[in-house]
Order: C-alpha cells, then structure tokens, then sequence
C-alpha cells in the first residue's frame, strides 16, 4: 500500500488534469513540482537538488563561523498538508470567470535555502509556485538586521520560530509580512527573543507557474554583537549519581553560570540518579520534548556526562530522537562499558565483593530499593551489556553529529615516570577502581577507560578524574584544570561547528 501522502498527491494532480486539460503547461509545472518532493520525507535530512547561490562563509553568529548547506526538500508534514489542500483546490485551473488563477505556493516546492549567515549577500531564486525556507541564528539581546532586495518581482519575507509547519508560520510570524517590490531594498531590525536558530520564509508576492524571481538576502548584526550562542539549546545529560541541584550544589558545578550568561541556551535534564540507561533513556526522551517546546526549536544539542552519554544514544537511537537531536558530546561515557562493573556483579573474575561495595558505597545507595536501581545501572554500564548487546542495537543514527572526549588521572606513583605524562592526581574515592582499571584495561579517569569513552569524532582527552570533570565536589578539582572555562570551550566548539 502507498503512503497517505503519496495517494493524496496522485489524487490532486489526478484531479487538477481531469477538470482543466486545456491548461496542460500550468498542470504539468505544477506536477513536476510534486513529484520532486518524493515520498514522504523526513523533515530532517532528504534532498532534491542544490542550489549554488548559497553563502559558503561568514559567521554563525559574532563569535563563531560555519558552512551554509542548500538543499531543496519538503518535510513529511507540509507535503501530506499540501496534497490535501490540492485534493479540494485546482489553484492552476481557469477562474468561473475564465481568467487564469495564480498557483498557490503552498502546492509547489517548498526549497530548504540552509543557513543564512551573516556577511556578503546572498542572491536566490524561487521555484515556479514556490517558497524557499532559510535559517538564521542570534543570541538573546542582540539585534539583527535583515535586508532584502527585491529584482525582478515584488516578494514576501517572514521571521518565524523553527517549530512550525511553513502554513502555520505564515499565520503567526514573529514579524508583520514584509513586503519588497521588485528592484527595491528594505532593512528590518529584529530584536532577537531568545538564542537560537529562526526561520526566514520568502515567497512570491503574486504566484505565477510561469514566474522564478529573484531575491538577495543580507544578515548582519546591530546590537548586542558580543553575544554568544549555539544554533539549538544545549541539553545537560548528568551520569550516576546526577542531579540538577541539590541545596547549593549543581552537577556540573558552577558551569551554568559561568556560561549561560554568555547568551548559550542552557537547560538540564533531571533523570533517575541510578538506573538502567533505558529507564533514564526514556525520561529523557520526555524532556527533550519538554524542552523543544519551551525554546521553540526543532532540534537540540545534548552533552552527556558518564552515563548520560549512554542514556542519550539509547533516547536517540531506540527511541527514534535523532529527529529532535543535531549534535551529541560525550564526556567519559563508557561506551564500551567498564571493567569494575563487571567485577561487581561477577560477570567477570575478580573480587567482587570489593567493587561492590565500592560502586554502592560511590553511589551512596544504602536501602534495598537504592541497591537495586544501582546494580540495573551497574549492568547498563558493564563491560558484557554495552560491548554484547547495547551497541549493536544501538548503531548511530546519521542525522546526528556525535563527538567524545574522555577523562584521564594518575595515582601518584604514576608521576615518576615522566611518559605518564600526568597532570591530574586521582581524588582518593576513586583509587581502588583506578589501580584495578590501570592493570587490567589501562588509562583511566577512575570509573571510565581512555578506550572505552572514545566515540565518534574523538576530540582529545580531559585531563580530570571521573568527579573533576563536573566540578566536583563543590567546585573545589586538581589546580591544574579549570572545568568552566573547559565548558565552556566546548560550548563554542559546538557553535563553531554549526550547532
């Protein structure tokens, strides 16, 4: 059986050509145009065709650059929207009065433009019947300028938040419908609500099947310049243990005031501090919508300490989420799971009791119920569930951009030999399980091996244990490393990636 959307639009073009054969130029421009959307797309990535008047430089944002991707496309959505509107609507066929009606831009292509960056202009052309859809990104409490000049036909620019259908964009857009007449220029500020990405609509003022005008666009930036952000918001995904605050504690200690000021959307996610990763998984599914509807985005970025990396690859992968996710950064997640969980449940020889009592006395669980939850997510991470059944059902979804950096300490032995190479000591807690990782699997942050946390693009190594890397405890870490300003990095990394 043929999907909805594909029966739909065979129907309407079967519909159009039936009621008005005499216009056979007008419904063969109009059908191409549907057929080159395809089947029903995915709103994330399918492509038709390339337009090579894009800006291929300039900065994201005042602080960071990236690459402007132009791809043609029609979400699943607007695609099935448009087909029924055009099984009730021959918008090409004569009027009652005889005279031609002007297509509807909703029934042709709706051309995915990429990301509008700010710098030199940009020059486009719209399809026959159709509307181009950009991107642009800014920071809260700054200022853009948009400016447009018309060409050779007078046309219709919108602002609207990213999370709606285009239809539904043109009925509630963050600016009045700007209005360019052909050979004109105008200039329009915009007081950016909050960061992130927007989205641009441009469309004929007058649709014509016979008529592709042509625009420029050119962003820049007025006010407020020295703000900083990533294309989607950022979501903090804590590892055992986690929380978002408790008193005056945070997980990551102190990061989110040292970055969120900066004008990077900041939010956390609160999950079972431990748990199976599909039990924390599917918590964080739910707040990953919780979160796209509260910034009005259409996908985030996730950061994923320890067991948050692991929970984020299942909400993404077995959940389906890689539609909602652009980028994930992992930080000494175990990715191939870890030797000492192995050892306290006995999958592995080895004294067992020892590192029981060590994870469940590092984890602070002391009731039955708290036992319990604790050894679900020892065998989440072991060593035998990651490498033997989690990875292979859990192969990365192409959509997304996953990037890993990993944790590495020494004890202070290890100091004596200079190709150690050692700057962090070992906090105490974590000895025990750095000696036994050491001998048996080699460099390690005391939880998590150097090998194991390395996943997709691997960008280098933190030089921290497994509770300095989130500030811990109390912000107070080795001397040597300052874990906000280390956040803080990364946070630009994303944005200069074009996240």
């Amino acid at each position: 059986m043929l999907p909805r959307c594909t029966l739909l639009r065979r129907d309407a073009l079967a519909s159009a050509i039936m009621r008005n054969a005499s216009c056979a130029l007008a419904s063969a421009l109009c059908a191409a145009a549907l057929l080159v959307t395809g089947g029903c797309g995915d709103d994330s990535g399918a492509t038709s065709g390339t337009d090579s008047g894009a800006s291929t430089t300039a900065a994201t944002t005042t602080t960071t650059a990236t690459t402007a991707t132009t791809t043609t496309a029609t979400t699943a959505a607007e695609t099935t929207e448009a087909a029924t509107e055009a099984s009730g609507t021959d918008s090409d066929s004569e009027s009652d009065t005889g005279g031609p009606i002007a297509c509807d831009p909703r029934l042709g292509l709706l051309s995915e433009r990429g990301l509008l960056l700010q710098g030199p202009p940009v020059d486009a052309q719209l399809q026959p019947c159709g509307a181009d859809r950009w991107y642009l990104v800014g920071a809260s409490e700054s200022e853009l300028q948009l400016t447009i000049r018309g060409q050779d036909a007078p046309i219709e620019v919108i602002l609207a938040y990213p999370d709606l259908l285009a239809a539904d964009a043109w009925k509630a857009p963050l600016t009045p419908v700007l209005s360019v007449a052909a050979g004109e220029q105008l200039d329009h500020s915009f007081a950016v609500p909050r960061s992130g990405e927007f989205a641009l609509y441009v469309r004929p003022q007058a649709p014509d099947p016979q008529s592709a005008p042509a625009y420029q666009l050119e962003l820049s930036c007025q006010r407020g310049c020295e703000r900083e952000t990533t294309r989607f918001p950022l979501l903090w995904v804590h590892g055992w243990t986690g929380f978002e605050s408790i008193g005056p504690l945070n997980y990551w200690y102190g990061v989110r005031a040292h970055v969120e000021p900066y004008g990077y959307p900041f939010a956390v996610a609160v999950l079972d501090p431990y748990n199976s990763s599909e039990v924390r998984g599917a918590q964080l599914a739910e707040q990953i919508d919780g979160f796209l509807l509260e910034w009005r985005a259409r996908r985030l970025d996730l950061i994923g300490h320890s067991q948050g990396g692991i929970d984020s690859r299942y909400a993404i992968t077995t959940l389906g989420y890689g539609d909602r996710v652009d980028a994930l950064l992992t930080i000494a997640s175990p990715h191939r799971g870890t030797y000492i969980t192995d050892l306290a449940l006995g999958l592995a020889p080895g004294a067992v009791e020892e590192a029981l009592a060590f994870l469940l006395n590092l984890l602070g669980a002391v009731s039955a119920q708290s036992k319990s939850d604790a050894k679900a997510s020892f065998y989440s991470l072991s060593e035998h569930y990651m490498q033997g059944e989690f990875n292979p059902q859990n192969p990365d979804d192409p959509r997304v951009h996953y990037t890993s950096y990993t944790g590495r300490s020494c004890a202070a032995i290890d100091f004596l030999n200079p190709a150690n190479e050692c700057v962090d000591y070992i906090d105490p807690l974590l000895l025990w399980a750095y000696n036994i990782l050491k001998i048996a699997r080699g460099p390690n942050d005391g939880l998590v091996t150097v090998e194991s946390a390395i996943w997709g693009e691997y960008r280098g190594e933190m030089i921290a244990d497994h509770i300095d890397e989130v500030g811990q405890i109390a912000g107070v870490t080795d001397p040597n490393f300052d874990h906000r300003a280390w956040y803080l990095d990364r946070v630009r990394e994303l944005a200069a990636d074009g996240h």
